[in-house]
């Protein structure tokens, strides 16, 4: 027995390095789920300082809703305007302040089956705020405002949304 006692612990940390090692690669080469991404090859567009401020400065094409408020410390609006073949819109929040983490705009199809991080909204004077643009081809969809402790593509908690639709002309 005392000549195979020097070889048991480099066995055992042999084993563990093997077992680290096939679970690492097991996890690194399945695919991530089969979610699509929602509006694929659509790309969304951050909007330039000139149109965040035509946004803001009350343009009267630019329509305005409420969010439908989840979290009851929140509420928001959004302001669009559907032109050119684009849906550009801007998010208005009053959201809790907080020391760690984020805000961050989702769009998401109406099934729920598929999702797309849109941009992370900015603490301004007034509250939080951020704006976009994406392909009018997407619509109907709906705008999810979520708080994420971690940067990773799963949304931890929702706080505002609204579905945005084809306006019946």
């Amino acid at each position: 027995m005392k000549k195979y006692l020097p070889y048991v612990f480099p066995t055992l940390a042999i084993l563990i390095v093997i077992f680290l090692v096939f679970r690492w690669y097991r996890l690194n080469t399945q695919p991530q789920g089969d979610i699509t991404q929602f509006g694929e090859g659509v790309e969304i567009e951050n909007l330039s300082p000139q149109e965040v401020q035509e946004v803001m400065n009350s343009a009267s094409d630019y329509e305005t809703k409420d969010l439908n408020v989840v979290d009851q410390a929140a509420s928001g609006q959004v302001r669009y305007e559907i032109k050119d073949g684009k849906v550009r819109f801007s998010i208005y929040a009053a959201l809790p302040e907080i020391s760690e983490g984020q805000y961050q705009v989702w769009l998401r199809d109406l099934s729920g089956q598929s999702m797309r991080k849109a941009f992370v909204l900015e603490a301004t004077k007034s509250g939080f705020m951020g704006s976009a643009a994406i392909s009018d081809e997407v619509l109907p969809f709906e705008i999810v405002v979520s708080y994420e402790l971690r940067p990773d593509d799963e949304i931890e908690k929702i706080v505002l949304t609204k579905v945005m639709e084809k306006p019946i002309k």
